[in-house]
């Protein structure tokens, strides 16, 4: 299994596994003092680069006692940052997940080219919702149900084609401080994340849960799940932004940055000296890779679909990290 690569396999016999052996870069970080830390950040992690510098900074600042809020460009940026993934994911990533084909270059070059709120909103305006994003979020369930049965644009159609039955599992609740507070630095220390002793879904689900509670309640989990990317999107367009928080963690400190993917958790702990004695970072994959998290249940419920319907729902529950698919032949030839 190569490193910070997931592989998911299939076998008759067992069905799908989840494996992931990340790597730890921020391991990195041990001995050396917070300003070193700040410019490595953005070189090993790419992909939320803004989030997980963000995370860092308010982590190592509040274990050195000198806790800050988040400033309002800061926020601002964090946004930005997870409109500009979720249209990048929406227009490219489930088009050919679900089409089968590349997106157009036209709409490629269109989402390069959209670099601020407005022109992020036109884009989505154009290739996503069909309509503003703030007349789309004012149709409310069953006029978002009304526009997945007459579809404007190639989301709503692959919404629509989407099997409706699946088993999930257990919503990870917002992560507040209060919520927070009930973390151990030991917490970090466990392979793979679970909330009270169970593996969670996080993200836009999670947060969007009341708003789609009809479409879980009535077992559409895959509907929801993209239902709720696409909310986020919408409401993200129309001036709400992503939340920060920050407290205190045993001897250490523990900042969350929501983005698109979920919470993103890093925990600090300085020695006498004011350098890192102890520092792990919580990914939002991290849940998912879980051997009973979302991958492994909703593939699980689908083991009669066609490969095309398990590449689609992997792609809904998008990981923030490269992943491979093994699947054993599900019909071996026997010469007579």
């Amino acid at each position: 299994m190569k490193p910070d690569v997931i592989t998911i396999e299939w076998t008759a016999e067992q069905g799908f596994r989840v494996q992931w052996r990340r790597l730890a870069a921020e391991q990195l970080f041990i001995g050396l003092a917070p300003a070193q830390v700040y410019p490595l950040v953005p070189q090993l992690f790419s992909l939320c680069g803004h989030a997980q510098a963000l995370a860092a900074r308010l982590a190592l600042e509040a274990a050195a006692g000198f806790p800050r809020p988040a400033s309002v460009e800061d926020i601002d940026i964090l946004t930005l940052e997870a409109v500009r993934d979720t249209l990048r994911k929406v227009l490219l990533d489930w088009s050919l997940a679900f089409d089968g084909t590349p997106a157009p270059q036209a709409q490629l070059a269109q989402w390069r080219d959209a670099q601020t709120l407005p022109a992020m909103a036109a884009l989505a305006e154009e290739r996503v919702f069909g309509m503003a994003p703030a007349t789309w979020l004012s149709l409310g369930l069953n006029g978002w149900l009304d526009w997945l049965g007459a579809p404007h644009s190639g989301v709503a159609r692959w919404l629509n084609s989407l099997r409706a039955a699946e088993t999930g599992c257990l919503l990870l609740p917002v992560l507040d401080a209060a919520n927070l507070a009930q973390l151990s630095a030991t917490w970090f220390d466990a392979p793979l994340p679970e909330w009270r002793g169970m593996p969670c879904e996080v993200g836009a689900l999670s947060r969007e849960a009341e708003t789609l509670a009809p479409l879980l309640y009535g077992g559409q989990l895959a509907r929801a799940r993209l239902l709720a990317r696409l909310l986020q999107l919408a409401r993200w367009l129309n001036g709400a932004r992503l939340s920060v928080e920050t407290c205190g963690c045993g001897e250490g400190a523990l900042a969350r940055v929501d983005t698109a993917r979920g919470p993103l958790l890093h925990y600090a702990a300085l020695d006498g000296a004011g350098r890192i004695a102890h520092y792990r970072i919580q990914p939002p994959t991290a849940w998912h890779c879980h051997p009973h998290g979302v991958i492994v249940n909703t593939l699980n419920a689908r083991r009669d679909a066609p490969e095309a319907e398990w590449r689609r729902q992997v792609a809904l529950i998008d990981p923030c990290i490269a992943y491979e698919m093994r699947l054993q032949p599900r019909h071996r030839f026997h010469p007579g």
